[in-house]
């Protein structure tokens, strides 16, 4: 790996101001056929889209559409026009699912479906976009990309004006198509100089489509100079009316080495137009080889790790805050800020993998509260004074809250969803003797009082919640890599029911009346609270309805055993030329991850993907790789090699650095 250039979300999405002078930002304003020119903060700019209707588009309006990631414009994950509740949802069960295996990094599904007039939309992690009918599953259409999402996601779909938007993410397309036919309306490529791509769904508001590129591509993220810019463009030609750079001083003063910024998730927005983005962390983190400790970029940083608030019209910031400045150890405020009404004061929550839950003032951006979720050790850290120093962070680059939130207005509650898992750091690089263990890592679902940020209700989790949070009436929906959903009662954070799908899901789940959308496409991490009888069936859209068949309950503790961890397995030895071995692939590691041969002879390896995620083999030393296996599919190899000690490990991005390595000792 370069040192300035890492893989960006281990796994899952690894698999997370004010007075501003527009000048400072690089905002340009263009228009089709005019000359591009930068604004400067007096400068009020012609940002007017061709208007294709009202501000907030019909699709907003019906109680039983879900028509962008978060639902609602003030992104509150709330769904109405629904009868299940604590009451209804023992009834809620199975009634079809679609099957999607997409070959990507982190699992086949990490977007939020969108559910428009009875069309449910998905895009799986290779950008394919599928039209289904809600209540039967039929294909309507499907187009297909298969272009890869940088990162492995999340992308995803947003529906306004009679049309679907979605980015083509690994080539940075921005796209708009028919929503009864999915032909192609327009298509603008946004790719940013360094092969910049596209990790979000977008949104549409004001006949105006908001998206961003982000710092790296599909192959790696972070290399010097890499920036992620926000873009406004016109939705009825894709013209581009503004972008906005959220970095400064052309990178922090070192474009060689440093890296950031960028949206994840789309933005929300208030009443009177004005948009609210969070900004993705700054790089290189830790450190980067000469700069340990993100000593490479001195300050606070701006516009990472901020909270924006913008008016779309002149692409000015009214303010910005900087939830978590100087941060060396990749911990975001990534998430879609959240909009509220509290006592009277118009509010915004912001939040990300920093693992807190931050309120503020709307009008103004002053701190109304801050809330630490989560376990929290070493994350506040700014001094080094030991360039090795080998360091435990909680939360971990995956921890803190790393999915969307959601609001509750009668209860006054904002719940946040919380994974819990450390990294270790050394001063440029993790700490490869402390690899991601993913199958220890845990969750949390805590709900705070919108008032003061107070608890007012915790419930642990045996898997980190990565399907964020869904509320629907008096009960809230969440789910892991375990594969089980639970539905909380709002009132206390009490189980009322559970749903086990045969893979694990790390995506959002989206709401149409009384019907449940459930993207399933990651790997499957048993833990105590799975099923210990699976479901048969692979990734897919899994739509459960009130009335449907009933999955039959389980108790937990009784989980199905996880295939045995690489450690206890062991290590096997080929005694002779001819001789073959097995070696298997499973989510995230290989099994064995030990492996002695003799030397100066051919080896046979029969390597065989067990998981739900494409692996690979590759020993570099030796020049030896497989291809890219999808689940289930084998490969074999053969090794002649001199005596000495090599590293295997999976180069699908993120799968190493998340602990996918093994060991062949030649003698």
């Amino acid at each position: 790996m370069n040192d300035v250039q890492m893989s960006r979300r281990r796994l899952i999405a690894s698999a997370t101001a004010a007075g501003f002078a527009i000048a400072g930002a690089g905002t340009y304003f263009g228009r089709s056929g005019s000359n591009p020119a930068f604004a400067q903060d007096e400068v009020a700019a012609d940002a007017t889209p061709v208007a294709l209707g009202p501000a907030i588009p019909d699709e907003f309006n019906v109680e039983t559409n879900w028509p962008y990631e978060n639902l609602d414009l003030s992104a509150t994950r709330s769904a109405r026009g629904s009868t299940i509740s604590t009451s209804t949802i023992s009834t809620l069960g199975d009634a079809w699912n679609f099957p999607i295996s997409a070959g990507a990094a982190f699992g086949s599904l990490t977007a939020n479906p969108t559910v428009v007039d009875g069309v449910v939309f998905v895009q799986d992690a290779a950008a394919n976009i599928y039209a289904l009918k809600a209540d039967t599953g039929e294909t309507v259409w499907a187009n297909m990309y298969n272009d890869v999402v940088p990162s492995g996601g999340p992308n995803g779909t947003a529906n306004a004006y009679g049309m679907v938007f979605s980015t083509i993410g690994g080539v940075g397309d921005v796209i708009a198509l028919k929503s009864d036919t999915g032909e192609e309306i327009w298509r603008t490529n946004i790719q940013g100089p360094l092969r910049e791509g596209i990790t979000t769904a977008p949104l549409v508001y004001n006949s105006i489509v908001y998206v961003s590129t982000i710092p790296g591509h599909s192959e790696g993220f972070y290399a010097g100079g890499q920036r992620g810019l926000i873009h406004a463009l016109d939705a009825a030609s894709g013209t581009v009316i503004w972008y906005l750079d959220t970095t400064t001083d052309n990178l922090w003063g070192n474009p060689t080495v440093n890296s950031g910024g960028g949206f994840w998730h789309p933005p929300s927005v208030d009443e009177e137009g004005k948009i609210y983005v969070g900004i993705g962390n700054a790089a290189p983190y830790p450190g980067a080889e000469g700069f340990p400790f993100a000593s490479s970029r001195p300050g606070d940083n701006d516009y990472a790790n901020n909270i924006l608030k913008i008016d779309p019209s002149t692409a000015v910031m009214d303010w910005h805050v900087n939830i978590n400045p100087a941060d060396p150890f990749d911990l975001d405020n990534q998430l879609t800020p959240v909009l509220a009404e509290v006592d009277g004061r118009k509010v915004v929550f912001t939040s990300g993998k920093h693992g807190y839950v931050v309120c503020l003032d709307r009008s103004t951006g002053e701190l109304v509260w801050r809330t630490p979720v989560g376990t929290h050790k070493n994350d506040d850290r700014r001094d080094f004074p030991d360039p090795n120093e080998v360091i435990e962070v909680w939360p971990g680059t995956l921890g803190g809250v790393e999915t969307p939130m959601a609001y509750d207005a009668t209860n006054n509650l904002i719940i946040a969803p919380v994974y819990e898992l450390a990294s270790w750091y050394n001063g440029t690089e993790f700490d490869p003797d402390h690899p991601f263990d993913f199958t220890i890592a845990t969750g949390l679902v805590v709900a705070l009082n919108a008032t003061d940020g107070s608890v007012a209700w915790r419930t642990q989790t045996a898997t980190g919640p990565l399907a964020g949070l869904t509320i629907i009436n008096d009960v809230v929906l969440s789910g892991g890599l375990d594969g089980v959903v639970f539905a909380y009662n709002i009132a206390d954070g009490s189980e009322v029911w559970k749903y086990q799908l045969p893979v694990g899901i790390n995506a959002p789940i989206a709401v149409s009346g009384d019907w449940v959308f459930l993207p399933g496409g990651g790997p499957l991490i048993p833990t105590a609270a799975t099923n210990p009888t699976l479901p048969a069936g692979g990734p897919g859209l899994f739509a459960l309805n009130l009335g449907g068949t009933v999955q039959a309950t389980w108790t937990a503790g009784e989980a199905a055993t996880p295939e045995a961890s690489p450690e206890s397995a062991a290590s096997p030895e080929a005694g002779g030329t001819g001789e073959a071995m097995a070696l298997n692939a499973v989510d995230i590691a290989f099994q064995p991850n030990t492996m002695t041969i003799p030397a100066g002879q051919d080896v046979t390896i029969n390597f065989t993907n067990m998981g739900q995620l494409p692996h690979n083999f590759h020993v570099d030393e030796l020049g030896v790789a497989s291809s890219d296996l999808e689940s289930g599919a084998s490969e074999v190899l053969t090794i002649n090699a001199a005596a000495g000690t090599y590293q295997y490990y999976c180069s699908i991005p993120g799968h190493k650095d998340a602990g996918m390595v093994g060991t062949l000792t030649v003698q």
